[in-house]
């Protein structure tokens, strides 16, 4: 009988019992596979063979390092990267064996040495670049030389070599061996792997510091008028300082410090329309502006010595005894020629009064001259007559 609640509703069946159960089916009819779907053209079906990927894929790895961001850098960003090798790396927490580093080195080199030829091929490297490269592609080169000719093959045996990391201690042993026969026979290249290690890394540290100079010359530029421009803003001696300088200045423009910078900007406009409130109400004199204008011209005339001032000052300090020396000088100069002028004068009176007396002495002579001769003349007449 139909629940009394569903009574009053409409399309009720209130003849039929609440609750249908379905006939059990045969488990026999029943399948866990999928029936096979009806063929239909507009699905394209690909047919994968499970031994030729097998086949195609055997011995190849995938590296761990993975970056899919596809960004511009120094090394390329391109997945995942399969690669096709000859021996097997350690797994993560194994201790590497010497024979395995080694192996690890050549694949390695050989990577550095492609990846510095392609560097080659590329038009828009400087000379200082190509150079670098050249000279870290040497390097390799040597290294490489001294590894290939150790021989691991021949020595060790190609069936060690092939098994990898399953030789264990015996391979580094042999390994050692090796190394130390090839040694003390010469049959290694002469040069000293310890300064060709050294070589290595100080050219790969001089090919960082070319690079991080090149990255410098593009940000700041290589002339010298951009630096000294650089320099001539900033205030600043050298390219450090002026970095500094600039993130500092760089520095108040974060947000937490605009806010602090309005309020002082607008405590300083407020003060400045003060003033410029009272300057309008009182009214300055035009000839007081006039003076103004022409001290600020002067004084912005004098800007360039300003700077300068300071060792001016302190060589005036130290010539000072050497001034009041000369002061003195002048001084006794000048009253050594007073008192020559004052003897010339002197001189020059002394001068006119002997001429004086020459021709008062000169005139008297002549006079007495005259009267010897009157009185000569009056005794010759006197002893005439006497006669």
């Amino acid at each position: 009988m139909a629940d009394p609640k569903f009574q009053y509703l409409p399309y009720i069946a209130h003849d039929q019992p609440d609750v249908y159960e379905t006939p059990d089916v045969n488990e026999a009819e029943t399948s866990d596979y999928d029936e096979d779907e009806p063929v239909n053209d507009a699905i394209e079906r690909l047919h994968i063979s499970t031994k030729d990927s097998i086949g195609k894929f055997r011995g190849k790895y995938l590296t761990g390092e993975v970056d899919f961001s596809d960004g511009i850098g120094r090394k390329n960003r391109l997945g995942y990267d399969a690669r096709s090798l000859d021996y097997e790396l350690a797994g993560e927490g194994e201790r590497e064996t010497p024979l395995q580093r080694c192996h690890r080195l050549k694949c390695e080199m050989n990577e550095l040495m492609e990846e510095i030829e392609a560097s080659r091929a590329d038009t828009g490297r400087t000379a200082e670049e190509k150079a670098s490269h050249e000279t870290v592609f040497g390097v390799v080169s040597t290294a490489k030389k001294v590894l290939e000719s150790l021989k691991l093959e021949q020595v060790i045996g190609s069936e060690v070599v092939a098994g990898g990391a399953g030789g264990g201690d015996a391979e580094a042993k042999k390994l050692i061996a090796q190394i130390e026969e090839y040694r003390k026979t010469g049959a290694v290249s002469s040069s000293d792997p310890k300064a060709v290690a050294n070589e290595l890394v100080q050219s790969a540290r001089v090919a960082q510091l070319e690079h991080r100079l090149h990255q410098l010359e593009v940000a700041v530029g290589a002339k010298p008028e951009r630096i000294s421009r650089l320099a001539g803003t900033t205030g600043t001696g050298n390219l450090i300082e002026a970095v500094q300088n600039i993130s500092a200045k760089a520095a108040l423009l974060q947000p937490s410090q605009l806010d602090t910078i309005e309020q002082r900007l607008n405590n300083l406009l407020q003060q400045m329309n003060s003033i410029q409130e009272k300057s309008n109400a009182t009214g300055q004199d035009p000839n007081r502006e006039q003076k103004i204008l022409e001290l600020y011209e002067i004084a912005k005339s004098t800007e360039p010595i300003v700077q300068v001032l300071p060792d001016i000052l302190n060589r005036m300090l130290t010539l000072e005894s050497l001034h009041k020396y000369a002061t003195n000088f002048s001084k006794l100069f000048a009253e050594l020629e007073t008192t020559q002028a004052s003897i010339l004068n002197g001189v020059a009176a002394n001068k006119t009064l002997l001429t004086g007396v020459q021709e008062a002495f000169a005139q008297n002579l002549e006079n007495v001259n005259k009267e010897v001769k009157k009185l000569e003349e009056r005794m010759t007449k006197l002893q005439q007559m006497i006669k």
